[in-house]
């Protein structure tokens, strides 16, 4: 029996959708390939908390954590060798930001547990590296989004300017996220373009398409509920309007011969986002068919951890987290 199931080679690895919201589904996974003898992927899980930081995404939870039932969390998630990495992509923050406490309240409980941040700011960047110099920190994918996309672009998407913009960026960054479009069209065939390609993050699955205008936009709307849901966002996704025809033409999600070339060409960095609104149970499903080979008997596996394991794992969760007072998901779990 073989042990080892991954689509992919094994020093990928993969950063995950799932924290603050589905905390429980890596576990499930990475238990379950154990049980089984199989060899699991590293993987780290992404996300962000209500804060005057967070961006990128509706943060998975609200409220304020206590600092045991954080601390709780993250030593959880290393128990399952996964590290916690921080969504602090606002595209809107000011030097006066910085100070807000309960953002670094967050922040320094993460530095304890090995914890990456993904940044849009400049400023964000150079604060917390001044607070730890070993922090690693990654230039969010909304910075060239924003760059390269929307009426107030700064320049064109050609393929020497974002190839440059790149490589800036792995100067002044530890990783650097692409935009789908470069990494599904141009990284898996150019990989000499890149100084550092074992530096770059590929996003796989994003479910927008290739150079939305309003995705900009949609960033700007998604920060109005970073600490309060009930702000009133009116907000129209282009792809209610366009023919599924032209949705399939330009949509963003790498086939498995994308992400085979990719990785061939050296990069070690995935990003899979998570649809907030599933359950845990299709969560868990949708990754492991991603990452893992699910064909014949390795469905027995699958099966497993989409059953009894996520509900026993669950069980385990809330028994260890702690007091989740005043703490509230505003999605499905």
């Amino acid at each position: 029996m073989t042990n080892n199931i991954n689509k992919y080679k094994e020093d990928i690895e993969w950063d995950l959708n799932l924290l603050f919201q589905y905390d429980t589904v890596w576990p499930t996974i990475y238990n379950t390939l154990r049980s089984y003898n199989f060899t699991a992927p590293k993987a780290n899980l992404f996300g962000t908390p209500s804060n005057i930081w967070a961006g990128g995404q509706i943060p998975g939870i609200y409220g304020e954590f206590k600092k045991e039932t954080l601390k709780n969390l993250y030593a959880y998630l290393q128990q399952n060798l996964t590290n916690p990495i921080l969504n602090f992509s606002n595209t809107n923050l000011t030097k006066e930001d910085l100070k807000d406490e309960y953002a670094n309240f967050i922040l320094e409980t993460s530095f304890e547990y090995n914890a990456r941040f993904i940044v849009y700011s400049d400023y964000l960047r150079d604060y917390i590296k001044e607070k730890n110099p070993d922090a690693t920190v990654v230039a969010s994918v909304i910075k060239a989004n924003c760059r390269f996309q929307g009426p107030n672009k700064i320049e064109e998407a050609t393929i020497e300017n974002e190839t440059n913009y790149y490589n800036k960026l792995l100067k002044e960054y530890d990783i650097v996220v692409v935009r789908p479009e470069y990494s599904k069209d141009i990284l898996p065939y150019h990989p000499e373009y890149i100084d550092d390609i074992s530096r770059l993050e590929v996003l796989i699955n994003q479910p927008c398409i290739k150079n939305c205008p309003k995705m900009p936009e949609h960033y700007k709307c998604t920060e109005k509920l970073n600490t309060n849901l009930n702000q009133d966002v009116n907000f129209e996704c282009i792809k209610n309007n366009i023919p599924c025809t032209i949705l399939y033409e330009n949509n963003l999600i790498h086939d498995e011969e994308t992400i085979k070339r990719l990785t061939t060409n050296g990069i070690k960095h995935i990003m899979l986002s998570a649809k907030q609104q599933n359950s845990s149970k299709s969560i868990l499903y949708e990754m492991f068919k991603t990452i893992f080979d699910t064909t014949g008997s390795n469905q027995i596996v699958i099966n497993d951890a989409m059953t009894s394991n996520l509900k026993e794992e669950s069980e385990y969760f809330n028994q260890i987290i702690g007091n989740t007072e005043g703490l509230f998901s505003p999605f499905i779990n």
